[in-house]
């Protein structure tokens, strides 16, 4: 194994073991706080879709609470723009259990005896450095809600007096004097309003009143969860991180279901999903080309970074409709089938592609993995587990009913799980 090692799965699984023993502020048992006059101030911006060119989409649009912060619908990318009628550049990935996400780094420490790796930020490339830079870069993004400038979002909000209100209260009479100190003031009360409500983290699944001895898992379930943690077979743990550890403001982070690390598991292309003129024709993650400080143009050296992104959460996942970055995948079933047979039989997944030898590799030495140029294909992972173990036409290292397993597992990562009345063991 190379990064994602056994030895990050076994730590992971212990710490899951420990988790009742340690169960901090995360609880699902503990009442929501009331929010902060800023948090209840970026609510409000969250709902409000006058900030948008179209006047019609706000945060929420997209990041619909009654799907936990994820798009309710189907489609591969979300539409936005001063019309509506412009398509994104990737999946909308969900807003949800962000709290513990490290600051990116191209070298970040692993937890366990592994290599580091380029890790951390916020989207799908970790471009973003924080919540809050996040929370206001759609509000410019001309496939989202397309305001050309910064000084047209603090125009809109400057027209609503009750918002005037609320900013010099909070922020200070001169909180409009420039562009710069309004948008740093949207982002911090948007960034408020994720980090206090506990909508946003409520830890409510049927695995987290698992852990505190208030639900039991079914024979299925608890199949799934071996399988997940199995490095030998499924090995799901060794990216999706189950357990227990520090969080960013040294309290304790609970299962987030990811190790905010960067990998290129060679997700299928998606002709539905382009990115923009002038963007070229591939997707490549940390190399561009939403994000152009690990551009290979800058570094040859950062080809190494292309077609990597970040490793999302798996709360929720079971709620979603679309998967992975360029939501080519719709369902979790076909997800979970994409792990286990990427490589025994490629043209599923990549379609039919010439002469494919038992090494996965064409006659002219390409691999198919259509995701990437080329040249670039080799940054697929090809040899932790369960890709390790694939060989063209060979058999998948999990049955269909062990899918099933591993799929009936993740459904008890879904939130708002309303368990029988009983006290902790």
């Amino acid at each position: 194994m190379t990064r994602h090692g056994k030895g990050r799965a076994a730590v992971w699984a212990l710490a899951a073991a420990l988790i009742p023993a340690c169960w901090g502020a995360s609880s699902p048992v503990m009442a929501a706080a009331p929010l902060s006059p800023v948090a209840q101030l970026g609510r409000q911006l969250f709902f409000d879709p006058g900030l948008s060119a179209s006047g019609r989409q706000s945060c929420a649009s997209c990041h619909d609470p009654a799907n936990h912060y994820a798009p309710r619908n189907d489609l591969a990318v979300q539409m936005g723009g001063a019309r509506l009628d412009t398509p994104g550049v990737r999946a909308v990935p969900t807003l949800t259990y962000r709290d513990e996400v490290p600051d990116f780094s191209a070298t970040l420490e692993n937890p366990d005896e592994s290599a580091s790796g380029p890790g951390g930020g916020y989207d799908w490339d970790g471009r973003m450095a924080s919540v809050a830079v996040q929370s206001v870069s759609p509000l410019t993004t001309p496939f989202e809600m397309a305001n050309p400038d910064i000084d047209s979002v603090r125009a809109r909000v400057r027209r609503n007096p009750d918002y005037v209100r609320q900013f010099t209260g909070l922020f200070g009479q001169d909180v409009f004097a420039t562009p710069q100190q309004a948008i740093r003031a949207i982002g911090t009360a948007l960034a408020a309003f994720q980090h206090e409500d506990s909508s946003f983290h409520p830890y409510t699944s049927k695995y987290d009143y698992y852990t505190r001895g208030l639900a039991t898992l079914t024979p299925q379930e608890q199949r799934g969860m071996a399988l997940f943690n199995d490095a030998d077979r499924a090995n799901c743990a060794s990216c999706h991180t189950a357990g227990i550890g520090p969080g960013k403001d040294g309290s304790t982070s609970v299962g987030q279901f990811t190790d905010f690390f960067f990998k290129d598991i060679g997700v299928p292309d998606n002709p539905r999903v382009r990115p923009p003129a002038g963007m070229g024709r591939y997707d490549m993650g940390l190399c561009g080309p939403l994000r152009t400080d690990l551009a290979p143009a800058r570094d040859a050296a950062n080809r190494r970074y292309c077609g990597l992104f970040m490793t999302p959460t798996l709360r929720n996942v079971a709620t979603r409709h679309v998967f992975f970055h360029n939501g080519v995948l719709k369902s979790l079933r076909d997800v979970v089938a994409f792990y286990v047979t990427r490589d025994t039989d490629p043209a599923r997944w990549y379609g039919r592609q010439p002469d494919i030898r038992p090494d996965g590799t064409r006659p002219d030495g390409a691999l198919p993995y259509n995701g990437l140029p080329p040249d670039l294909r080799g940054n697929v992972d090809r040899d932790d587990m369960p890709f390790a173990a694939q060989k063209t036409g060979g058999q998948p290292i999990l049955s269909e009913a062990e899918m099933d397993d591993l799929v009936a597992f993740l459904n008890t990562l879904t939130d708002g799980y309303k368990p029988a009345t009983a006290q902790p063991k």
